[in-house]
């Protein structure tokens, strides 16, 4: 019986070692755990394009956009022009863009407006010196055009446009015949009076995408009634971003 005790408690401390062991060798796994970094939450949700503003600046996606006054912004760009223009000969026109224009503030990137318009206004300075036909008529741009004309014309958005500034540029060159007038926005593309200019047919495409991330328009209309006869391409802004 003594023998059958002791063989008892022998199992009995075989056990307790083995408990000691496991427990022993769970330690370092509770330690290792403990330290492991625990996991990122995750993570927030990307802004809207239009999401959120930051004092007078709106963010449009990676465009920053902020209110102001288009004389204020295209008047550096409509000095420089002007003064290209009348070297090369041509009568440049300014109506509306004066300081004492009653225009509303727009929301727009300054420095892309900028290039817009100076992309359409150096078509206007390559193209007006080609021919036309007269008053809304299309020339095949051979012969020299006797009276170049470029007039910009700013005035605010009539109805039904959402209240903004619209920005005409208006030349007496050969114009854009009407089946023509997208096709002008397509990277590259040149008509038959274009090739008569040297150019890569990107100005426009450029200035388009530029005015649409704004949320504007720029496209190509009929020069109407007053109009100096040959292309007239609109820039149409908004007060708001949306």
């Amino acid at each position: 019986q003594d023998q059958d005790q002791d063989q008892d408690q022998d199992q009995d401390q075989d056990q307790d070692q083995d408990v000691t062991e496991d427990r022993h060798r769970g330690e370092p796994i509770s330690f290792n755990a403990a330290r492991l970094p625990s996991p990122s939450p995750p993570p927030s949700p990307s802004p809207s394009p239009a999401a959120h503003s930051e004092g007078n600046a709106f963010r449009i996606g990676d465009l920053e956009l902020e209110m102001a006054f288009v004389p204020d912004v295209l008047g550096p760009i409509i000095s420089a022009s002007r003064a290209i223009a009348e070297e090369r000969g041509i009568k440049f026109e300014t109506v509306g863009a004066g300081d004492g224009a009653d225009l509303p503030g727009v929301c727009v990137c300054p420095r892309s407006l900028q290039e817009a318009v100076v992309n359409v206004l150096d078509n206007a300075i390559k193209y007006v010196t080609l021919g036309g036909s007269g008053r809304g008529g299309i020339g095949d741009g051979r012969a020299p055009n006797p009276d170049p004309r470029i007039r910009i014309t700013v005035r605010p958005n009539p109805d039904p446009l959402r209240p903004g500034v619209t920005v005409l540029v208006e030349d007496s060159g050969p114009g854009i015949p009407v089946p023509e007038r997208e096709a002008v926005f397509l990277r590259g593309y040149r008509g038959d009076a274009a090739r008569l200019v040297p150019g890569s047919g990107l100005g426009l495409a450029i200035g388009r995408s530029m005015i649409s991330r704004m949320g504007g328009i720029l496209d190509v209309v009929d020069c109407g009634d007053g109009g100096v006869g040959g292309s007239a391409v609109r820039i149409v802004l908004f007060r708001d971003s949306g």
